[in-house]
């Protein structure tokens, strides 16, 4: 994640470790982070999406010529970017990270679901079972091959990976600056929540965002992960997510946050 005074890109990393690339998930995430905001500070007047593409481009050039940027488990991730402008405020999310502008209207949600609509969700997959169990690790191991086996293929969902093609199914948006009422970058960790527990909906989500700011309200994330240890209450794939958020505030820089 990195985030200037007017842009933020939140980058969510993926990826079997040492999948194809000996650089891992966590450079790949770092990587694309800085060169995709890099393009985009160059021409501030870019689309969004040519700013991913070029960020996506940059980092595979990198590793090219070290790396198997073929293999299924080479490093990818979801990407989440919001510029704000003098006149208006652009989002992009590129699969499951969520982009949320809320306006004098309302919350609106820039977020790719493709994954879940095609692949099926991460709560339905591992209903019923318990963290630690072979059950719970067979159904999890199914999820993660659906996932692959449609993964950046038209008929599937894309995600930034070596290809800069995939920026162009990136989920986009524009809003008047004048209706800007407040925005946030979420990875889905941070989102949990939301959209996989349902103990919030996004205006009292954001509130709270507000209450306690970034890191509060991530520790508030993992306080209900972990009054949960088993998955009992809340299936998931896993006991916690990486979460990180990058929150504008305005006439103040953007604010970022990351656990």
């Amino acid at each position: 994640m990195i985030a200037s005074a007017d842009l933020a890109v939140v980058v969510d990393g993926a990826g079997i470790p040492f999948g194809g690339c000996h650089h891992g998930v966590a450079w790949y995430a770092r990587q694309l982070g800085v060169r995709t905001m890099a393009a985009l500070v160059a021409s501030p007047d870019v689309p969004l999406v040519d700013g991913l593409a070029a960020g996506i481009a940059a980092v595979a050039a990198l590793h090219v010529d070290t790396c198997d940027l073929t293999n299924p488990g080479t490093p990818c991730a979801a990407v989440g970017v919001l510029r704000v402008g003098p006149d208006r405020v652009d989002a992009l999310a590129l699969s499951d990270v969520s982009v949320v502008v809320d306006l004098d209207t309302g919350p609106e949600v820039t977020c790719d679901l493709s994954i879940e609509e095609i692949s099926g969700t991460e709560p339905a997959a591992v209903a019923g079972m318990r963290f630690g169990t072979p059950e719970h690790a067979n159904a999890l191991a199914a999820l993660v091959a659906r996932q692959t086996a449609t993964r950046n293929r038209p008929d599937g969902w894309w995600v930034a990976a070596a290809d800069p093609a995939a920026a162009q199914y990136a989920r986009t948006a524009s809003y008047p600056i004048d209706a800007l009422v407040r925005a946030t970058v979420f990875s889905d960790g941070a989102t949990r929540p939301v959209d996989q527990m349902e103990i919030y909906r996004w205006p009292e989500f954001l509130d709270l965002l507000e209450k306690l700011g970034p890191a509060g309200l991530i520790a508030h994330v993992r306080s209900l992960e972990a009054a949960d240890p088993h998955g009992d209450s809340y299936p998931r794939t896993k006991r916690h997510d990486d979460a990180s958020l990058a929150q504008l505030m305005l006439d103040k820089p953007l604010i970022n946050r990351r656990s």
